[in-house]
């Protein structure tokens, strides 16, 4: 230390530049050694009031040298990523002429997926068939213990509760299945993390999906009420009645609608609940 001032150079610029010398006197070989970068940096030819901390910076300006090096490393990397977009086309084409199937002997073994899935589907939907299997049995146990029209009604309406249940069963089995395989390919792909539905998770989405079909399912099943109640003449017992093609009333023309419209929405319900499963997922 001496004359007080640290051992440390200061930042900013020198004190050669904020304290002029007289003209007369040469500046020290310490002040030029600590002015080499403001002259670099530092726009004299500006006005001191503006600026960065009260002076102005130069601009950097690109020589001559610097521009063909950039203009050649623009060509070669415009040619290597053409040269590459050009493989990458053609390896993509390579396969579009091509109609050969896909299909070789090692896919006949697959089948034994299908046992599988079956007993995984049925274990899924076991406790739903079992209700909907009481349901029908105290709906038909109404219907004989019962001879005037209050015990067909008690087994019509158990008869529908049962069918409900059954939908919401097969809709449980597709919505299982539809997120368990699209975990699976999010797993293969290092995508975004699905979480498995566990049984009452698929039971309360399935629930879910059926409620926003029920009106229409309940629409198909009154005509076809409608219809057996027009060929009995009184509260139906939903056996099968007998149809004369030659004789179409209009109980039967009812029946029929009711009964086709009822086995496409049950058929209708796997692709939508495949459809609102992807999406929910």
């Amino acid at each position: 230390m001496e004359g007080g001032k640290s051992g440390k150079r200061r930042r900013g610029p020198p004190e050669s530049k904020r304290k002029r010398s007289p003209p007369s006197s040469a500046p020290s070989e310490e002040e030029n050694e600590g002015g080499e970068w403001y002259d670099d940096v530092v726009d004299e030819s500006q006005p001191r009031g503006g600026g960065f901390g009260g002076f102005s910076v130069k601009r950097p300006q690109m020589s001559s040298t610097d521009q063909v090096e950039g203009q050649q490393l623009e060509r070669y990397f415009e040619k290597q990523y053409h040269d590459k977009s050009e493989q990458k086309r053609e390896s993509i084409e390579d396969y579009w002429g091509q109609t050969e199937s896909e299909f070789s002997i090692a896919t006949l073994l697959n089948g034994y997926k299908t046992l599988l899935l079956g007993v995984q589907s049925f274990m899924i939907a076991l406790p739903m068939i079992l209700v909907s299997v009481g349901l029908v049995s105290v709906g038909q146990g109404f219907l004989d213990s019962m001879d005037d029209s209050t015990g067909a009604l008690l087994n019509i309406i158990m008869t529908f509760i049962a069918i409900c249940l059954t939908t919401i069963a097969l809709i449980q089995i597709v919505v299982s299945a539809v997120n368990q395989s699209l975990r699976e390919r999010e797993i293969a792909i290092d995508g975004a993390d699905i979480p498995l539905l566990g049984w009452m998770d698929s039971l309360r989405l399935s629930t879910r999906l059926f409620t926003e079909v029920i009106l229409t399912f309940m629409l198909v099943w009154a005509i076809e009420i409608l219809g057996l109640y027009m060929l009995a003449g009184a509260m139906p017992d939903l056996s099968m009645p007998s149809l004369d093609p030659d004789n179409l009333s209009a109980g039967t023309v009812f029946y029929i609608l009711g009964a086709v419209g009822s086995i496409f929405v049950i058929i209708g319900t796997i692709p939508y609940s495949i459809e609102a499963t992807i999406k929910r997922s």
